[in-house]
C-alpha cells in the first residue's frame, strides 16, 4: 500500500545523497536528477523517471491509488545503487586529466605550426 509520508521521505533521502555526490543546490528532486545527468548508470536514470512520474501522480489522490509500493521501493533502491556506485573523485580526476591531454595535445599542434611557419619563412 502507498503511504505518502513514506514516499515523501525516500524523495528527501534521495534528493539529499544526489546532492552530495553531485553537489549544486537543486530545489527538487528533478533539478538533482537533471544535475547528475549522464553521470549516473542508465538503470538509475531509469529509476529516477519512474520516480519523478509517482511523484506527478502522487499529488492528485485519485491517481495515487495507481502508484505501486513496492515498485516504488525498488526504484528507489535502484537509485540508491546508482549514486552510491558512482565515484565522484575518478570522474573529477579523468575530467582533470582530459583537460590536461586536450592543453598539451593544443601546445604541441601549436608548436609545430610555428616550426612549420619558421621553415617557410626561412628563419630556420
Amino acid at each position: 500500500m502507498y503511504d505518502d509520508s513514506r514516499f515523501n521521505r525516500r524523495v528527501k533521502e534521495a534528493e539529499t545523497a544526489l546532492k552530495k555526490a553531485f553537489g549544486g543546490k537543486p530545489a527538487d528532486l528533478r533539478q538533482a536528477l537533471a544535475r547528475a545527468g549522464r553521470r549516473l548508470p542508465i538503470r538509475a536514470r531509469k529509476a529516477g523517471a519512474e520516480i519523478l512520474a509517482a511523484q506527478d501522480l502522487a499529488g492528485h489522490p485519485k491517481l495515487q491509488q495507481q502508484l505501486d509500493a513496492k515498485k516504488l521501493d525498488r526504484a528507489f533502491d535502484r537509485l540508491m545503487e546508482g549514486i552510491q556506485s558512482v565515484d565522484v573523485k575518478d570522474l573529477r580526476s579523468r575530467r582533470l586529466i582530459g583537460g590536461l591531454a586536450s592543453l598539451a595535445f593544443n601546445l604541441l599542434l601549436l608548436a609545430a605550426l610555428v616550426i612549420a611557419f619558421a621553415r617557410w619563412r626561412g628563419l630556420i
